[in-house]
């Protein structure tokens, strides 16, 4: 009828089918994210000498924050995660952006301990193939037993994310996501420090630490931004998420570590459609 207005298609109607439709418009926000988030980074290098580090620090993790953005959406535009208004919240929540941080900090091979990491991977290599070649020359059942459980063990590792970041991501999904649901986790389960310090807001605190005056309830100063902060560090892993979050959008993107991060996003995220389409 003339005058109606359209009616809008919300966040959970449709299925993968609408989520590929739309897959355009995923790509030009993740390009308006990135090229958003060049901007900070590059006002953030540029404000980075002594007299203002706390505010080059502030624009670095924004601009972090924008790349994290980024990634999220280049995981729904491939299908990992689904769009719907958990999700949509998630690129307004500081602290879910900043748990993804973590993640792509894993991901990208441009960080500080991307040789130590490839060292390890082809040292339980190398154990791994000597432990079947043992199996092999064995004729001891109970040894040869043993030695294959030793094998599957550590290929599971292998196979793996580390804790922190396996952590992370159930972080970002039960504890900022999902909090209206009554999941219970296993008896005994640890979180990982990094992961759940991140998860508590650290950073986050970190980053209003540095831009504002922080009050106590008597009135008095709580916290003033620290003239002594290094910006340095943040400009640096910004520009580390840059290029990742950039070949991201190429498509140049296929390390095993990044492999390992989607199957644990799919796992994790296995239920979430019909969890929103229930919740919304």
């Amino acid at each position: 009828m003339f005058g109606d207005k359209p009616r809008s298609r919300g966040f959970c109607g449709g299925a993968a089918t609408d989520m590929h439709t739309n897959e355009s418009h995923f790509t030009e926000s993740i390009a308006a994210c990135l090229k958003n988030g060049q901007r900070l980074l590059d006002d953030a290098d540029w404000l980075n000498y002594e007299e203002h580090q706390q505010s080059s620090f502030v624009l670095a993790t924004i601009a972090q924050e924008e790349f994290a953005k980024a990634f999220l959406l280049f995981l729904v535009s491939k299908g990992v995660i689904p769009w719907n208004k958990a999700i949509y919240q998630a690129t307004r929540d500081h602290i879910c952006k900043h748990l993804l941080i973590l993640v792509m900090n894993y991901v990208n091979p441009y960080t500080d301990d991307y040789f130590d990491k490839h060292e390890q991977w082809r040292a339980a290599h190398e154990e791994i193939m000597r432990l079947l070649e043992t199996c092999k020359m064995s004729s001891d059942f109970d040894e040869r037993k043993e030695l294959l459980a030793q094998v599957q063990e550590m290929s599971a590792k292998l196979d793996s994310v580390p804790k922190s970041i396996a952590d992370a991501i159930c972080i970002l999904r039960y504890k900022r996501l999902d909090r209206s649901t009554n999941w219970v986790w296993p008896e005994g389960h640890v979180w990982d420090e990094i992961a759940k310090s991140i998860g508590n807001g650290e950073l986050d605190r970190a980053k209003q630490d540095a831009l504002y005056v922080r009050l106590g309830k008597d009135g008095r100063i709580a916290n003033a931004p620290a003239p002594q902060i290094d910006a340095n560090a943040a400009i640096e892993t910004a520009k580390n998420l840059a290029w990742l979050a950039k070949g991201f959008l190429s498509g140049g993107v296929s390390s095993s570590e990044y492999k390992k991060v989607e199957s644990t996003f799919k796992a994790v995220f296995e239920n979430f459609q019909s969890y929103a389409a229930t919740s919304a």
